[in-house]
């Protein structure tokens, strides 16, 4: 299990005036806000996410899990066609806690990840910085694309493989779930074949 100080750390405070209360911190900030440096971060964020849950990008999959020696295990899923989330979770008293969980728009054509909201659910946190796909907060816009950005990093950094699976919708396989080996990789029906006829 990972140590929540891990992402703790990493977490947004919403008693931080310059992002609740602060209304002239954010006014003030509105004028320096570049969407052409945002994009920056948001596309090496989509190749970040790539490199650690490629199957959801392409589509293959709806629904990942990762784990890592030591840590919580990864959670990334697709809600909609253009919209993910990606989570660690806990169990307190029989109820699952996002430490943290995001929601993330995904620009397939021009492979953007732009997160929408933060949650933390052990500091009672909630923010937004989209409601639905239209920018309210764009000061924490910029903080949450900061913050997804260091998140891959330690998840990358963290060694997660994907262990389970469910394939997309329309996804042709004669297996209902994908395998994975001790890499993350996936097994194909020919690996399948050949190990059974080794066990024969």
């Amino acid at each position: 299990m990972a140590n929540q100080s891990d992402f703790k750390e990493n977490s947004i405070d919403t008693k931080d005036e310059s992002l609740n209360g602060g209304s002239n911190f954010l006014h003030e900030n509105k004028s320096n806000y570049n969407e052409s440096e945002n994009n920056v971060i948001r596309h090496e964020n989509y190749l970040k996410l790539k490199e650690i849950a490629q199957g959801i990008l392409t589509e293959r999959y709806r629904y990942m899990k990762l784990k890592a020696p030591g840590f919580m295990d990864l959670v990334v899923e697709k809600l909609c066609d253009d919209r993910i989330s990606m989570s660690h979770y806990y169990e307190q008293n029989g109820d699952l806690m996002s430490d943290p969980d995001m929601e993330i728009m995904v620009d397939h054509g021009r492979e953007l990840l732009i997160p929408a909201t933060y949650q933390q659910d052990n500091l009672c946190i909630y923010q937004e910085a989209f409601r639905g796909n239209q920018l309210i907060d764009d000061y924490l816009a910029q903080e949450l694309n900061e913050f997804l950005s260091e998140w891959l990093n330690n998840i990358s950094n963290q060694g997660h493989i994907v262990y389970k699976a469910y394939y997309e919708e329309g996804v042709v396989s004669v297996y209902d779930e994908p395998t994975f080996d001790e890499k993350g990789c996936e097994v194909t029906e020919v690996d399948r074949i050949e190990d059974d006829d080794i066990e024969l």
